[in-house]
Order: structure tokens, then C-alpha cells, then sequence
């Protein structure tokens, strides 16, 4: 049972429901209490210990539901109409294989409990792909015992036994079946049943791979490429990776602005506790958190990129405070208004309708920087540019991204260009490179979560 407890807590987490080592050990503790019988209360128990917001309840229900499935077999009746009688009688002989046995005795329980049986030996709930399946099938038609139910088939061919009336065989008169043609059907219906289970199986075991696996194409496309489909699931993973940075980042911050111990203070506090230390004081220390400034090209296939970095940016607000965001493709304007004041989505739609679908000059959108905001550049300030540095050979001002190295702690310049590129044409990025702290590469959300994951690295340290 601890074998079926582990592998339905997998199911879950193959569902988007997280289970912590803490929740696993109350949902243990629960079931010992309940117990296996009552399905109904250890389903509503559980999923107290398992589930905590309502989509997670809704996930929890549906796995647990398709898990413990009581009908593994389908009544034959109900799915095949009036059948011809079954001879029951035919059964039970000592020849019998035993998978024969309930076949011809049609005992829909033994063959569930046959079939779980082999399912557990054989290791289903390690099925991950669509293309498994018919292995995983036959490995459990193999395990209740298919080869002696095909030998036995043979046998009571060889025999004569088994034919319809009119056939030549032993038929069974009054519309009844012969041994063979029982065992046939039944064989079938079986492969059936077992066809469906496995596939069950791959919905629930199955899916968190799948998963992994399109998450892990869509990490490695290039932004510009994702077709519109794949936007959403992309802002879920946005959303996610942001979740886990906020978690890690904003607990390491928080350790860290405790400050050191107060020997002193700690021990003058606790005087009149006989120097048992009861309440222990901290040097605390000001935070002098880092600033971001991020300039973004929303000409183009940039915007693809620019869209989910600011989506990252404005996810981080409780470990970064201070971003503000500025968009640009003929002309510059700051935007931290719209993602403050809307979703990102929206945000950048309306950023595209100010400024996108423009002749992209990078001096000019330079010079509005400096006209309006330089002196808001300190050496607490990390500036960062997207675009890929082509100005349609107008000046690209050079000269400002000198000042915004010399002014800030830090430039960083994202191109969402393959660096074979880089200087070619009408790009300038040979001309910006010498100003830059750092200069990469930055198409896919793998090069962003590693940008962000910097970022924030240096936040921590510089706290």
C-alpha cells in the first residue's frame, strides 16, 4: 500500500499540485487514521493535507478520482449489447491456465485485481510516453498469464473444441459458445481492458513529462519564433520561474537583513535573566537596495523578447524595488505607468500603439534618455538595454553610452541577435560593446531566466 501511496502522491505532482516532504508525512499520518476502506473520507481528509488553493482541490479530486478507479473493467454487456450465452460450465477444469479460468467463468473482479496485480509487478507507473504503450500492454497481458491462455486456445483448436454449431466442432447448441470462441472473445475484451488502463496510466504518470518536455522546447525557442498558441503556456512558465526566484531571492534577503548579533546589547538585555540569553539583539544595518532601469526595443521581433522580460521585471517588485521600464523603437517614453496600472499583456499593447511599429533609431531614443532622465543614474543604478543595436544607419550616439557606463553601476546589453551578427549591416553593436559591463546574447527564456537570476544574485550581494 505504501507503493500505491507514493505513486498516487507522483500523480499528483504530475497534475501541477505540489507536495512538499512536510505534506507527504501528514498525508501518511492521515491515512493511518482513515484508513483504505472508506474511500469517500479519505479522498475529503486528504485532500485537507494535499491541496490548498481551490485549482489544486479541483486537480486533487480528478487525480484521485481517476487513480482509485473502481470500474478497471467495463460490463460486457453494456458495451456489446445482447451477447450470445456464455458457457459457464465450460470452466473450472484442472487444464485450465488460470487467466483461462476467469475468462470462461467471466469474473470481472479476479481479472481487475489479476490485471492491478501485474500492473504493480511490471511497473506501470514508470509509463512517460504516448509511444509506450503497446509495450506496457503487452508486458501486462504477458504477466496474467497470456502465453498459457494462447496455448490453451491452440489446444482447443487442435481438438476440435470450440466451434460454432454448423462448424464442425462441438458447438454448444441453443445459440451457446464453444470453449475456443469463449476464450477468443474473452482474449479480446481482455486486451481491451488492459488497453484502456494503460492508458490511464499515461494520463496520470505520463503527463508530468510531457510537461517537462514542452516546457523544455518552448525555454530553448527563440521568443521571436513562438507562435501565438504558445504565449499563454509561456506566461505560465514566466510566472512560475518568477515565483521560485521571489522564494529564493526575497528568503536570502530576509536572513540577511537581520544584520549580526549585538553581543553586547544581547547581554546587557538579558541582565536581569541571570545572563541566560532570552531575547538576543541585532546589529541591524540600511538596505541600500539596487536600482533597474530597463530600456527596451519594441520594434519588430524584439518586442517577442521585451513583452517577457518586463513580465519577469514586474514579477520581481518584492526583490527588486525601483524597476522602471522605458520603451523605444523611433522615440523613447517611460512605460513603468503602464505595467503599474495594467496587465502585462495589455501593458505592452498599449507601449506598441505609443511608440512600436516605428523606424527604429537607437541615437535618438539614446538622446531622450539623457534629456530626461541621466541624472537619475546613479552607481546604485544597473541599466539594461534589449534591442539588437540596429539604427538604420542613422548616428547611434555612441557618446551617451559612454556617460551611462561611467554614471551607473552597471550596463548590460541584450541582443536577441546570434553574435555572428553582431556588426553586421546596419548594427551597431561593435560601436556600443566598449560601454557595456556585459554584452550577450538573450533570445529564449532560458538566456532571460539566467539574466534575471544574475540580476537578482547581484541584489543579494550588494545588500
Amino acid at each position: 500500500m505504501e507503493r500505491t501511496f507514493t505513486n498516487f502522491l507522483k500523480a499528483l505532482r504530475g497534475a501541477d499540485v505540489p507536495v512538499s516532504v512536510a505534506d507527504t508525512l501528514d498525508a501518511l499520518e492521515v491515512a493511518k487514521l482513515i484508513g483504505w476502506n472508506d474511500r469517500t473520507m479519505l479522498k475529503t481528509s486528504l485532500s485537507f493535507a494535499l491541496a490548498k488553493s481551490e485549482e489544486e482541490k479541483q486537480a486533487f479530486s480528478d487525480t484521485f478520482d481517476d487513480f482509485f478507479r473502481a470500474d478497471s473493467f467495463r460490463n460486457r454487456e453494456d458495451e456489446d449489447g445482447e451477447r450470445p450465452n456464455r458457457d459457464r460450465s465450460a470452466g473450472g477444469e484442472d487444464g485450465d491456465s488460470p487467466l483461462a479460468q476467469m475468462l470462461l467463468e467471466d469474473d470481472q473482479a479476479g481479472l481487475a485485481l489479476s490485471m492491478e496485480q501485474a500492473a504493480a509487478a511490471i511497473g506501470v507507473e514508470n509509463i512517460r510516453f504516448f509511444t509506450q504503450r503497446g509495450l506496457y500492454v503487452q508486458r501486462i497481458m504477458n504477466e496474467m498469464g497470456l502465453q498459457d491462455l494462447d496455448s490453451q486456445i491452440a489446444e482447443l483448436g487442435r481438438d476440435g473444441m470450440g466451434g460454432m454449431p454448423g462448424e464442425g466442432g462441438e458447438g454448444q447448441g441453443g445459440g451457446g459458445q464453444g470453449p475456443r470462441q469463449q476464450l477468443q472473445e474473452g482474449r479480446a475484451y481482455l486486451f481491451e481492458q488492459v488497453r484502456d488502463f494503460v492508458e490511464q496510466q499515461l494520463q496520470l504518470h505520463g503527463q508530468a513529462t510531457s510537461k517537462e518536455l514542452k516546457e523544455d522546447r518552448l525555454r530553448r525557442s527563440r521568443l521571436g519564433n513562438l507562435d501565438k498558441r504558445d504565449q499563454e503556456e509561456m506566461r505560465k512558465i514566466v510566472d512560475k520561474i518568477a515565483k521560485r526566484l521571489v522564494a529564493l531571492y526575497a528568503r536570502k534577503r530576509k536572513i540577511k537583513d537581520r544584520g549580526h548579533l549585538d553581543v553586547r546589547q544581547t547581554m546587557r538585555k538579558n541582565y536581569a535573566n541571570d545572563g541566560i540569553l532570552f531575547n538576543l539583539e541585532w546589529k541591524m544595518r540600511k538596505i541600500d537596495k539596487p536600482k533597474v532601469m530597463a530600456i527596451c526595443d519594441v520594434s519588430g521581433s524584439v518586442a517577442a523578447v521585451a513583452r517577457f522580460l518586463l513580465q519577469f521585471l514586474y514579477a520581481l517588485h518584492d526583490v527588486l524595488s525601483g524597476v522602471r521600464s522605458f520603451a523605444f523603437s523611433g522615440k523613447l517614453i517611460e512605460t513603468s505607468d503602464y505595467f503599474e496600472r495594467h496587465l502585462v499583456d495589455e501593458a505592452v499593447d498599449k507601449v506598441m500603439n505609443a511608440v512600436g511599429y516605428m523606424s527604429t533609431d537607437y541615437g535618438q531614443s539614446l538622446s531622450d534618455f539623457r534629456e530626461g532622465w541621466l541624472d537619475q543614474v546613479d552607481k546604485r543604478t544597473t541599466i539594461l538595454i534589449l534591442g539588437d543595436a540596429r539604427s538604420n544607419y542613422s548616428d547611434p550616439r555612441a557618446d551617451i553610452m559612454k556617460e551611462l557606463y561611467e554614471r551607473s553601476k552597471r550596463v548590460i546589453f541584450l541582443n536577441p541577435e546570434p553574435p555572428p551578427l553582431w556588426g553586421t549591416g546596419d548594427s551597431e553593436t561593435r560601436r556600443y560593446r566598449p560601454y557595456c559591463h556585459v554584452m550577450k546574447e538573450c533570445s529564449t527564456l532560458n538566456h532571460l531566466e539566467r539574466l534575471v537570476e544574475d540580476l537578482l544574485e547581484s541584489a543579494n550581494k550588494l545588500a
